[in-house]
C-alpha cells in the first residue's frame, strides 16, 4: 500500500545488538507497526557473537500475517539508507535519553516528511538505536513510532495529531499524558545535547561529572518531583499492565539522575531494571546491562 504522502516503504529499524525483545514484546511491536502504517520491520544486529542465535522465525511469520516485510540487517543496510537520496531517516531519540525527547522526535519526523516530500522520496526509515545495553524501555520509543507512522501516511497534517490519545489507545490505559510529561522534562534547565539528554549524562557519568549550569538544585528537585508524581499516578496499574511498569521504570531512571548519589534509589533502580529486562527482553545481555548502571 502506498502512503498518503508518497512513502511507499515505511520502515522501523530496531537495534538488537545488545538487547533483543522477547517473542511477546516483538508481537506487540508488530501490532503497533501494522496499526500505524509501517510495511517493513528491520532488526539491526551487529553483535560479534551471541550465546544463542536470534530466533526470528515466529516474528517473521507474525509480520507476514500483518502484511509487514521482515529481515535482519547489519552495517550494509545502514550505509545503504544513509546514502540513498530516495530515503529519509529519522531517529526515535530513545537512546541516551532515559525518558525520550518528544519535542525532538516531533521536529525530526516533521523535518523528514518535509525533506521527503521535496525530494519525492519513497522510503521513510525510523531508527531506534540502543544506548549500549539499553536502560530505556520500549515505551520510550513508542511516541516516535506513532508520530512517524502518522507522518508517513498522512503527511504534514499529522503534525496536529493527538499523540496522547494514540498513546492511550495503544497501551489501553489513560496514561499517555504521563509518558508525554516524562518525555519533555529533558528541556528543563536548558540543558539539551545533540546526542543525549543531560539527565542521561548525569546518571551515566562518573563521580566527577559536572552537570550543566542550568540544572540547578531547584530544577533537579522540580524534575524529581514530577517523576515521583508520575510513579505515584501509575501505582494503580503497574501490577497488571506492562506499559505502566515500563513508564514507572523510566520515571525512576529520571528520578535517580536527580539524586544519583542516593544508594537507596539506585538499589531500587537496579532491582526494577532486572525485572523490566526479564519482562521485555531475551536473557542475554542482562548482566552486562546491570553492570552499566551507576555504582557509587
Amino acid at each position: 500500500m502506498k502512503g498518503g504522502h508518497g512513502f511507499e516503504t515505511r520502515v522501523y529499524l530496531l537495534d538488537v545488538t545488545d538487547r533483543c525483545p522477547n517473542r511477546r514484546s516483538m508481537q506487540e511491536l508488530v501490532d503497533v507497526l501494522a496499526r500505524f502504517g509501517y510495511n517493513e520491520f528491520r532488526l539491526y544486529d551487529t553483535a560479534k557473537e551471541r550465546e544463542e542465535a536470534l530466533d526470528t522465525a515466529k516474528t517473521e511469520a507474525y509480520c507476514r500475517m500483518q502484511g509487514i516485510g521482515f529481515k535482519v540487517v547489519g552495517e550494509d543496510y545502514r550505509r545503504e539508507i544513509e546514502a540513498d537520496a530516495k530515503t529519509v531517516v529519522a531517529p526515535t531519540f530513545a537512546a541516551r535519553s532515559l525518558c525520550g525527547r518528544i519535542e525532538e522526535m516531533r521536529e525530526a519526523m516533521e523535518r523528514a516528511e518535509a525533506v521527503g516530500s521535496e525530494r519525492k522520496a519513497t522510503r521513510f526509515v525510523v531508527t531506534d538505536f540502543s544506548d549500549g545495553y539499553a536502560w530505556h524501555p520500549l515505551c520510550v520509543s513508542l511516541p516516535a513510532i506513532i508520530l512517524a507512522g502518522n507522518m508517513m501516511t498522512a503527511g504534514r497534517v499529522a503534525a496536529k495529531m493527538d499523540l496522547e490519545k494514540d498513546l492511550c489507545s495503544v497501551m489501553d490505559l489513560p496514561v499517555g499524558g504521563l509518558l508525554q510529561k516524562l518525555g519533555t522534562l529533558y528541556l528543563r534547565g536548558g540543558a539539551v545535547k545533540p546526542d543525549s539528554s543531560e539527565y542521561f549524562n548525569i546518571l551515566a557519568g562518573d563521580i566527577g561529572y559536572s552537570r550543566h549550569p542550568g540544572l540547578t538544585q531547584f530544577v533537579l528537585d522540580d524534575v524529581s518531583g514530577v517523576a515521583r508524581g508520575v510513579r505515584i499516578a501509575l501505582e494503580r496499574w503497574v501490577d497488571r499492565n506492562d506499559w505502566a511498569k515500563e513508564i514507572s521504570y523510566a520515571a525512576l531512571l529520571l528520578e535517580c539522575s536527580c539524586h544519583r548519589r542516593d544508594e537507596r534509589r539506585l538499589r531500587e533502580l537496579r532491582d526494577l531494571h532486572g525485572h523490566i529486562w526479564r519482562m521485555r527482553f531475551e536473557p542475554e545481555g542482562r548482566v552486562e546491562s546491570l553492570a552499566k548502571l551507576p555504582r557509587f
